[in-house]
């Protein structure tokens, strides 16, 4: 098959060849490959065809293309483009891939119909039909019959009906109409009006020939090109309407959205090595001797950290996050996460960190963004290997150099047998760090070490701000005091250097919502034991264990995978608003929920990226549905950091869109207690209303001063709650280490209690509407379960029923 294709004039089918045998088509000679032209669009059909016969030969090395063409043609987009590559891949198939009945099923498969590329120009000419003779455009020219009124059809008028039946019916139609950008709303109407327009026309003799299509299994062949012309001439607004829906959807060619960086010549660099191996470093080196550069950081933490060392170095840095800007005089570099990197700000190098999350199921896009967006004339990633091939085609893709630098870890990592030991938190030693995966086990551990050990505990989670963070780091790290235990979430894997000289896993497993539980995953593992031992510290040697001695085996394999292994296969992607923009414009009614919907469900991708989940920015769509807000402004909303899970900062987001729809200036003012949390809840209450002030912190730096007034005072908000927290946890351990083991337990949860009333004030502004939300949210799952109940019972009553009473059942279900 080869794949060549014409991207000017009309939109066209990749020319087809195939090597017919002569048994099948002894017309065809038997000796050289008969090229079939056909202007056609591939159907599921014979995309699935050809997949098996590829798979059945495992060197035709055609399957990848066939996947890609197969990816297009679900997305509904009728044209596809096959790379060089690609192109030599699929012309190996024509002599490694049976054909026989492939070439037939392919062919059968198309229709030979062409959707010119301007909307304006004529329909298609009319193809030569073998199979009817019949000719369709003078047919509808005829007038019309009058109905007959208690007349009963004709037996020829019956069987043609069921031709028609058939057709309706025929997922080869169906995707042959979807190529024609006739979508699944439009199809069954038109495809009623073709058949009372032909069945209302054609005389008796026409009627038998259509008629006995029906018995002949031609009818796809024989009708849709006549019902192709019909829609297209009948339909045209839709299918134009349409055909520009789905044009605004294709993301392929995502290298092409940033045409700063595809004026430059870039040189990427690829710095390949394990955690505690100095890629990172490597690059940062060559980002500070540059006269402008940027760093783009997966975490606050990680571009906080570089803010400072590169000022404290000497090289002048300004930090920009989504809730912080800090501008140093005469800088000319910056530190910034990677989703606020400036792509039309010319720089000599930039550092894009832990590239192997642009294929992360929910942040890959911003990724995806950087690398290919950034104008830079060189570009420094740094990860672990999984990435380097993804990376390769991107940047051939884009035309840049890519150099690949490999690393080895600085200090040896070993697994520490059997375990913790008998004594379980007992045996815990200085320099230990404790992953857990649940917040409640994080204050569980650290109560049982405290109690059990002469040592305080450190804790980091993702919930904690990260400035919070960053001190129990520095006040782990210092080692003139007794905190010599970090109790962490998996937030420790990245953004923080620690001291560690041993990780102990609590669980190889995390759970979620209920009893579900799944295993944590190779890379996440390897991540987060690389922490363990740290060049020029007191921990050279780094330690890994469990505490459960039989997850060791689990341990010790995923430590031993190799890096091939962990392929990241492809980047992630997220529509610009300019994308989304467009896309509304074909579809003014819908709101920005039902628009992004949409979105998703057309958008076109080629087989080097996937579209992220952003189950946060759905949630904020429909939550803010009903707001005034333009489409901009809705963007702007729905991207917010906004916890689809915590109501209170749904409610908080729910309330500023309000107040902004109104045009009065949005506000913040929380009532800080000033008692120090003594237990959980209550620390939960001052991380819950951080969020809610970055959340506000945010959205300032998205709207002008008047919008949002009064940031400077926010700002000390944030501090105050994040001194609150640092000295909340430390007043947590004292408690701890001062009771005994039944205090203890009520110092470390007392979620079943009230907070203290000063706590309590904290977020009584959002309560009621978080109330309002969390009822709304039960809901909505009560009627989730209640509709899957009724879809089992239905199953059931199917699969026990007899067929005669199968309906029955069904009814009764």
């Amino acid at each position: 098959i080869d794949c060549a294709t014409n991207r000017a004039g009309p939109v066209r089918v990749p020319h087809i060849a195939c090597d017919l045998d002569r048994k099948a088509r002894p017309h065809v000679p038997s000796s050289s490959v008969h090229a079939l032209t056909m202007r056609a669009f591939v159907t599921r059909r014979a995309l699935w065809s050809l997949r098996v016969a590829c798979r059945a030969q495992p060197g035709s090395g055609g399957i990848a293309c066939v996947e890609d063409t197969r990816a297009a043609v679900f997305a509904g987009f009728p044209a596809y483009w096959a790379s060089e590559a690609q192109h030599a891949g699929l012309r190996a198939l024509c002599s490694k891939v049976p054909t026989t009945d492939l070439a037939r099923k392919f062919i059968s498969s198309v229709a030979e119909v062409d959707l010119p590329a301007n909307a304006s120009s004529e329909a298609p000419p009319p193809p030569t039909d073998t199979r009817l003779d019949i000719d369709f455009e003078e047919l509808l020219t005829r007038p019309a019959r009058p109905p007959r009124p208690g007349r009963p059809p004709s037996r020829a008028s019956e069987r043609a009906a069921a031709a028609f039946r058939i057709l309706r019916r025929s997922g080869v139609v169906r995707d042959q109409a979807l190529a024609l950008y006739v979508n699944s709303a439009l199809f069954p109407t038109a495809a009623a009006a073709f058949e009372d327009a032909v069945l209302s026309r054609a005389r008796p003799r026409e009627l038998a020939a259509i008629g006995a299509l029906a018995t002949g299994g031609a009818v796809a062949d024989a009708l849709f090109p006549a019902f192709a012309r019909f829609v297209l001439r009948e339909y045209r607004d839709q299918v134009t309407q349409y055909r520009s829906l789905v044009q605004t959807a294709d993301l392929r060619a995502a290298h092409a959205w940033f045409p700063l960086a595809r004026a430059l010549q870039r040189r990427i660099v690829y710095h390949a090595g394990p955690t505690n191996s100095g890629k990172t470093y490597s690059a940062l080196e060559a980002m500070k001797a540059a006269g402008s550069g940027v760093y783009c950081g997966p975490l606050r933490l990680l571009a906080m950290e570089v803010y400072d060392t590169c000022n404290a170095a000497g090289t002048f840095c300004d930090l920009i996050t989504g809730q912080e800007r800090r501008e140093v005089p005469g800088s000319s570099h910056v530190s910034c996460t990677v989703e606020m990197v400036d792509l039309s700000r010319r720089v000599d190098v930039a550092v894009l960190d832990e590239i192997q999350m642009i294929g992360d199921e929910h942040r890959g896009w911003a990724w995806s963004r950087a690398l290919m967006g950034v104008p830079a004339n060189e570009i420094h990633l740094c990860g672990d290997g999984s990435a380097v091939e993804l990376v390769r085609s991107l940047a051939a893709a884009m035309g840049d150099e890519l150099e690949v630098r490999s690393y080895d870890r600085f200090t040896a990592l070993a697994v520490e047998p059997g375990g913790l030991g008998p004594g379980v938190y007992a045996a815990t030693q200085r320099g230990d760090c404790i992953v857990a995966f649940s917040r409640r086990d994080i204050f569980e551990i650290k109560a049982a070490v405290e109690r059990e050990t002469s040592h305080r505990c450190c804790v980091i989670y993702g919930a904690l701000p990260p400035e919070t963070r960053r001190q129990q780091a520095q006040l782990f790290n210092a080692g003139d005091n007794k905190y010599h235990v970090m109790v962490a979430s998996d937030a420790v894997g990245m953004g923080l250097n620690l001291n560690i000289g041993r990780v102990v896993f609590h669980s190889l497993h995390k759970q979620f919502g209920g009893n579900e539980r799944a295993p944590v995953s190779v890379s996440m593992i390897k991540q987060i034991a690389g922490r363990a031992g740290r060049r020029n510290s007191e921990f050279a040697q780094g330690k890994v264990t469990c505490k459960n001695p039989e997850e060791l085996g689990i341990l010790t394999a995923a430590l031993e995978t190799p890096l091939d292994v962990m392929v990241t296969r492809k980047a992630g992607l997220f529509p610009e608003f300019e994308h989304l923009e467009v896309f509304a414009g074909q579809r003014p009614d819908d709101t920005f929920s039902e628009t992004l919907n949409q979105f998703t469900r057309h958008a076109v991708l080629d087989s080097t990226f996937f579209l992220c989940k952003q189950d946060g920015v759905f949630t904020a769509a429909q939550l803010l549905g009903e707001t005034q807000l333009s489409l901009r402004d809705m963007y702007s909303f729905c991207m917010a950091p906004a916890s689809s899970s915590n109501m209170h900062v749904l409610a908080a987001l729910l309330h500023f869109a309000r107040v902004y729809a109104t045009g009065a200036p949005v506000t913040l003012d929380l009532q800080l207690p000033r008692k120090l949390p003594c237990n959980t809840l209550e620390l939960r209450q001052l991380e819950t209303a951080h969020a809610i002030v970055n959340l506000w912190l945010w959205l300032s730096y998205r709207f002008d001063e008047e919008a949002f007034p009064g940031r400077e005072g926010v700002q000390q908000l944030s501090a105050d709650i994040c001194d609150l927290l640092h000295r909340g946890l430390r007043k947590v351990t004292s408690l701890t280490k001062a009771s005994g083991s039944a205090r203890a337990s009520r110092a470390v949860d007392r979620t079943a209690q009230r907070p203290s009333p000063a706590h309590e004030r904290l977020l009584r502004p959002f309560e009621a509407q978080a109330q309002a939300l969390q009822r709304a949210q039960l809901e909505e799952r009560r009627l989730q379960r209640s509709q899957q109940a009724g879809e089992g019972r239905l199953l059931r009553a199917r699969q026990s029923a007899p067929c005669e009473g199968r309906r029955r059942a069904e009814s009764l279900a």
